[in-house]
């Protein structure tokens, strides 16, 4: 899985971008590089666009894992907003991968999106 991280002045907003096939230790080495990206504050904003993301085989396993890691990190990761832009027609898809394993509260909130304007209007809404 390769990722590029970018902060869009013109959105004031850290982008995450993915492609290839998902593997957990790149998701995680991801999301440790976001944490330590210097634009990456404690409740901020994050656009996941994973449109480039083959997600079809991820064991509940690994998906345990990148839950555990988000926990163990979930101060630092803060109460901000996550959006999450797949493919138009895979948003279900997300959401049955994401259904499976045991489920974690935490104070980010996240919605899934098929439309990348879609994704940062909701973003910015009451920011």
């Amino acid at each position: 899985m390769d990722y590029k991280i970018t902060y869009l002045d013109s959105t004031d907003l850290l982008v995450v971008k993915t492609a290839g096939k998902m593997d957990v230790d790149d998701f995680i080495a991801m999301a440790k590089d976001l944490l330590q990206h210097p634009r990456c504050l404690v409740g901020g904003n994050v656009i996941f666009d994973h449109t480039a993301l083959e997600f079809n085989d991820v064991p509940v396993s690994d998906l345990q894992r990148i839950r555990a890691f988000h926990m163990s990190n979930e101060e630092r990761i803060g109460n901000g907003k996550s959006a999450i832009v797949v493919k138009i027609g895979l948003s279900k898809k997300w959401h049955k991968l994401w259904s499976q394993g045991e489920k974690i509260k935490t104070g980010n909130k996240v919605q899934v999106f098929e439309n990348y304007n879609h994704a940062i209007n909701w973003v910015k809404k009451d920011k």
